[in-house]
């Protein structure tokens, strides 16, 4: 494992330079990378460092039509810094990795793990007092990690504007070009944030809905997104050189404050309309029955 992490992360940069327009998409990450409208409510003073970490747990469930079941385990980490560099100008950059950890049987034929590993710059401008605007490229890698290729490169960019209309009332819109995935090369970046007082926020958007209220350090949420990932494969068992898996999640949860700069998170949903599909060869869409996750999350901000 540790093999397959320190070989992307030392030849991203390099194979960044040759890469065509890259077949690797995460839809739910690049949002919240690129700035939707629930990371804004999340974020409403937010600190020149942050860091988080999360796993998440997808127990066993069945494959339709395969006659037998898998489970997942998601695993995503990052680290970030802003440099404002005037009242109205700020640069950021950081690392993230994601990784999906698939528990089947070998007559599924599906990778063990799927991985994504990205950096990110952007810059935000505010010409006003109500209007920001921003630009986010985050150039990445997205595969099993069997092996590195130009093909496994996408480079997501995104423009955003961000209108805050009075105090209790922000709008959200912009675009991402993905990089050439296969069913979304252009994204939106839509949403509404309504704060009608200092604790309770509505934040509607795609691909991400919720609500939050907010006291004494306790911060409670409930909301529902969708979300999807490109990934390259280097095995012909697999039998596709593209794989993607799709779901959309019901999920409420909890964000407690253990010190100033830290935070813990517990969460539980539902996962339904889930699948894998596949791109570049023969295969048939896979579909898995709903299932309860949970997830833990730590949150550092400093």
């Amino acid at each position: 494992m540790l093999n397959r992490l320190l070989l992307p992360l030392s030849t991203l940069l390099f194979i960044i330079s040759f890469s065509p327009l890259a077949r690797a998409q995460e839809i739910r990450d690049t949002e919240k990378e690129h700035g939707d409208v629930v990371t804004l409510a999340e974020k409403p003073n937010p600190s020149v460092w942050d860091a988080s970490a999360e796993i998440t747990f997808l127990p066993s469930s069945a494959m339709r039509g395969a006659g037998d079941d898998l489970s997942m385990t998601e695993v995503r980490a990052g680290i970030g810094r802003r440099f404002p560099l005037n009242s109205r100008l700020e640069l950021s950059g950081g690392v993230r990795y994601s990784t999906q950890l698939i528990d089947a049987p070998a007559s599924a034929h599906l990778p063990d793990a799927l991985h994504a590993l990205s950096i990110y710059l952007g810059g935000e401008y505010r010409t006003s007092d109500s209007l920001t605007l921003g630009i986010r490229i985050s150039p990445g890698l997205s595969s099993d990690f069997n092996g590195i290729g130009t093909d496994d490169v996408r480079v997501p960019v995104s423009f955003n504007a961000r209108y805050q209309r009075s105090r209790t009332l922000t709008l959200l819109g912009g675009i991402i070009f993905t990089g050439g995935a296969h069913a979304y090369p252009v994204l939106p970046i839509l949403g509404v944030l309504y704060m009608p007082s200092d604790r309770l926020v509505f934040a509607a958007g795609f691909p991400r809905t919720g609500v939050m209220y907010r006291t004494n350090g306790v911060e409670c949420y409930a909301g529902v997104e969708s979300g999807r990932g490109e990934y390259r494969l280097h095995d012909d068992s697999v039998g596709a050189k593209i794989i993607s898996y799709r779901d959309f999640r019901a999920v409420a949860g909890v964000d407690m404050a253990l010190s100033r700069s830290v935070k813990a998170g517990f969460a539980g949903g539902y996962a339904f309309a889930r699948r894998f599909v596949f791109y570049e060869g023969s295969r048939d869409d896979l579909r898995i029955d709903g299932v309860p996750f949970g997830k833990v999350q730590v949150k550092i901000a400093w």
